[in-house]
């Protein structure tokens, strides 16, 4: 499932191409362009880093004595999920996004275990490989609830946090994909090449339009890293670590951001998360999906720039 949505970034130059025989015998070379194009424009760079024995990629952009900001990405998600949105904050804060392990180009280590305790551990190790003071963490879905565990872990390590559609605690009213689940389904995984459309659709309130060729394209990585994806899956619900009533002493700054036709995680489960969290701000994004970082960047940038505005008293 890498790069499933932000192949979506390939697209300009799939279009620029037409009927050129790399857009027909090569789509990966012009959606790998694409990518590196719009790491680019965001002002970031490619850089790794060796964790517990895994491999850690991570996008790095803004200036190296500004305050930090680490973005967190989901599950089956990797670092460029949030490249659009980081492109309005490396003028003013340090950004660093890593690829957690098991997802993007990070290793995959089959006796590893991904669960949130040890991937909390292993941000935590990530952040003091790379020196980093305390800083600001945002996540989203599995990215959030990463967020949230580092924050009850250690919050003196953060400065604050952001849970955008963040798992990690009971949706009073359950997703689509919570049901799924309930019956032992994981629909974020593609069985059929059919299944592209139904993903994105789950994802996004407005799908990107994607020509064909690009859709399998995506198909056939999905399908490369569907068994791994299911091992990770397996790690999560194997000890699934719910969040209430463990983060009442987190005394940290908290923006709670959802998307109002959010179809992943039911966004009742912001108001969970409120009330769990001591000094939480909540919005709620009309018109959004799961992905608010991804389909609104620049609406959901300036609402995360305003808190971080708030936490700084600037």
């Amino acid at each position: 499932m890498r790069k499933l949505l932000t192949v979506i970034f390939g697209l300009v130059f799939l279009a620029l191409v037409g009927s050129s025989s790399i857009y027909f015998f090569a789509p990966h070379i012009l959606v790998e362009a694409g990518i590196e194009q719009e790491r680019k424009q965001s002002g970031l760079s490619r850089h790794t880093v060796e964790v517990d024995g895994h491999q850690m990629p991570y996008l790095r952009g803004g200036p190296s004595d500004g305050p930090v900001i680490m973005m967190v990405h989901g599950y089956a998600a990797n670092k460029d999920n949030w490249v659009r949105f980081a492109k309005h904050f490396v003028d003013r804060y340090q950004v660093i996004i890593p690829d957690l392990p098991g997802f993007g180009e990070a290793s995959r280590i089959d006796s590893a275990n991904y669960n949130i305790p040890i991937q909390t551990q292993r941000l935590f190790e990530f952040a003091k490989a790379l020196q980093l003071p305390r800083f600001h963490v945002v996540g989203n879905s599995m990215g959030g609830w990463l967020a949230a565990s580092m924050a009850m872990t250690d919050s003196e390590a953060l400065l604050s946090i952001g849970l955008f559609a963040a798992a990690g605690v009971h949706e009073p009213k359950p997703s689509p994909m919570a049901e799924a689940l309930a019956q032992g389904k994981n629909i974020l995984l593609m069985e059929q090449p059919e299944d592209f459309d139904r993903v994105i659709k789950l994802m996004f309130n407005h799908p990107p339009a994607m020509p064909q060729i690009a859709k399998d394209y995506v198909f056939e990585l999905a399908q490369k890293e569907k068994p791994f994806n299911e091992k990770v899956a397996a790690d999560l619900l194997a000890e699934r670590i719910w969040l209430e009533g463990k983060l009442d002493n987190v005394s940290l700054p908290s923006l709670i951001l959802w998307g109002d036709s959010d179809r992943v995680i039911d966004p009742s489960a912001a108001k969970v998360y409120q009330q769990q969290l001591p000094h939480a701000s909540v919005v709620i994004m009309e018109d959004t999906g799961h992905l608010p970082q991804l389909e609104r960047p620049k609406k959901t940038a300036k609402h995360y720039q305003r808190f971080l505005q708030q936490v700084s008293g600037k």
